[in-house]
This record gives C-alpha cells, sequence and structure tokens, in this order.
C-alpha cells in the first residue's frame, strides 16, 4: 500500500510538474508568429503665445510577421486627423492616411513581459486640409522611424505604447489650387525633416496607447 502511495505521489508530482511547464506562459516574439495590433493616439494643446488651440488624434491598425526571432514585417495603416482654431480665424482642418509597410525590431526585454522595439516605417501619403475656405491636396510619400513597447498581460495579449513621429521624412506633391479661375497656389514638391527627441519629455502627448494579439 505504501509503495502504491508512494508511485501516486510521483505520479502525481509529475502530472503537476508537467502542467505547469505546459502552462507556464511564454511572451517569447519567435520566428512564424503573427502579430496584429490596434493603435489610438490623442492630443490637445494651446499654444502659449497665439492662444490658438490644437488638437489632434490617430487610428493606426497594423498586421505583421516574425520572419526570425524578434523581427517583424508588416503592413500598416492610419488616420490622422488635426484641427487649429482661436478666436480670429476659421479653423485649419488636416485630414491625413498613409498605407505603407513596416519593419520592427525587438532589441531589448525589460524583464519577461516588456519587449522595447524599433520600428522603421515607409508609407505612400494622401493629405487634404487647410482653412475652411482654402482646401488643398497632397499626395507623396514618408519614411519614419518609431520607439515602442509591449507589455504583456497574458502570452498572446500585449498592452502597446509607441513613442510615433521620432524622426520622419516626407516628401509631398501639392495639387494646383484654385477658387474660381483664380490661380491661389502652383503644384509643387515640398519635403520636409523633422526630428523630434522632445517626445519623451512628453510622453502621454505624443504617444500612441493600443493592444497586440500574437498568434
Amino acid at each position: 500500500m505504501k509503495k502504491q502511495f508512494a508511485l501516486l505521489g510521483l505520479l502525481l508530482i509529475a502530472v503537476v510538474g508537467y502542467s505547469q511547464e505546459v502552462e507556464e506562459p511564454s511572451f517569447y516574439l519567435l520566428k512564424g508568429n503573427v502579430i496584429v495590433e490596434g493603435m489610438i493616439g490623442y492630443s490637445n494643446d494651446t499654444d502659449a503665445r497665439s492662444g490658438a488651440d490644437l488638437s489632434e488624434y490617430i487610428i493606426n491598425p497594423k498586421a505583421g510577421y516574425l520572419f526570425g526571432d524578434d523581427f517583424a514585417v508588416g503592413l500598416d495603416l492610419s488616420y490622422q486627423h488635426t484641427e487649429e482654431s482661436d478666436d480670429d480665424t476659421e479653423k485649419n482642418i488636416e485630414e491625413t492616411i498613409t498605407a505603407g509597410l513596416f519593419l520592427r525590431y525587438y532589441f531589448l526585454d525589460l524583464g519577461k513581459r516588456f519587449k522595447v522595439y524599433g520600428e522603421l516605417g515607409g508609407d505612400y501619403v494622401k493629405l487634404e486640409g487647410g482653412f475652411e475656405s482654402n482646401t488643398q491636396k497632397a499626395t507623396g510619400f514618408q519614411v519614419g522611424l518609431n520607439l515602442g513597447v509591449n507589455y504583456f498581460v497574458k502570452d498572446n495579449i500585449a498592452i502597446s505604447f509607441v513613442l510615433s513621429d521620432v524622426a520622419n521624412y516626407r516628401s509631398l506633391n501639392n495639387e494646383a489650387y484654385y477658387i474660381g479661375d483664380d490661380l491661389v497656389s502652383e503644384e509643387g514638391n515640398t519635403n520636409s525633416l523633422n526630428v523630434d527627441l522632445n517626445v519623451f519629455n512628453n510622453f502621454f502627448q505624443t504617444a500612441q496607447f493600443g493592444v497586440m494579439f500574437k498568434f
């Protein structure tokens, strides 16, 4: 009887040990995994000098495939709405749609659950906006560098924090704009380079937040 209890005890320990090993969550991002992520960002600020109110929000879904451990490539879409207004002028409203590819590398683990990454993206850009009486359109491309963190609440679900536009280069071809038969602005190309290290000092004004699923 004692031998039977001993064998039963060893079997129970083995089963419990095996189940704990199987159920131990895996927070690794490995080759062959698929990630789906949805990001939302919002900010509202007032210029101290001009008194103008500036607000913007962005919606940014993504899907990616890990072609190697900690390396992902995927599709990136976004919609951004920016609005600036004050008491003296009409509203300046811009809407921007981008679509393209991203390359992400998870380069730092902070414990088991925090994964820090850098992301390089290249996108087609379509922009429409300006003052209500003077709306213009432009198309082009942009290349940007973002930094982000995924915090895994479960092995396949993570909360995402992204510092967007740490560095960004954009080239746009502006369409000619007419009011009636009068040419207001000619067709032309504009290029801009922005490196904004200030995002680290204003995290909650510049960050996007969302959820990522790993399959």
